[in-house]
């Protein structure tokens, strides 16, 4: 099975702090076990270094650049990086996916043809358009996983 895992479970997993940090462990702890394949596009990469660089700014003044660069390495050995391209934003554009950004990693996803999933902590924003099951972390792992 393979998943694509939006930026929320991520920053969730990564920060420690979100109300879905525990849950994010747990299936990101099944992707490491080799239970799964998470999948992300480079466009999740980039979001979740944005967003940790926003929390961690004034929280970590001085390691936040290397705090960051060292949990992104480490999270990029978990994971398999799919293309983003033009098709994908003119999908979004074209779709009634409230948020574009997450309608582009959708498009993506179904594309790939790699995709059997979508794994966020926002299932909301994806389950009334999505062609892909949505998932949040929890009911994931509770579901797919021996955890």
């Amino acid at each position: 099975m393979r998943a694509l895992v939006d930026s929320d479970v991520l920053i969730a997993l990564i920060d420690g702090t979100e109300a879905q940090s525990a849950a994010s462990l747990s299936a990101m702890n099944g992707a490491i076990k080799g239970e799964f394949e998470a999948v992300v596009t480079p466009l999740i990469v980039a979001n979740v270094m944005y967003a940790l660089k926003r929390k961690w700014r004034t929280s970590k003044p001085k390691t936040w650049k290397a705090d960051i660069a060292f949990q992104i390495t480490r999270m990029l050995g978990t994971l398999q990086i799919i293309p983003v391209d033009d098709r994908d934003f003119l999908a979004a554009f074209g779709s009634r996916f409230k948020d574009h950004e997450d309608a582009v990693q959708h498009f993506a996803a179904v594309r790939s043809r790699q995709v059997d999933l979508i794994l966020t902590c926002n299932v909301k924003d994806f389950e009334e358009f999505s062609e892909l099951p949505v998932m949040e972390p929890g009911e994931f792992a509770k579901k797919f996983l021996a955890t």
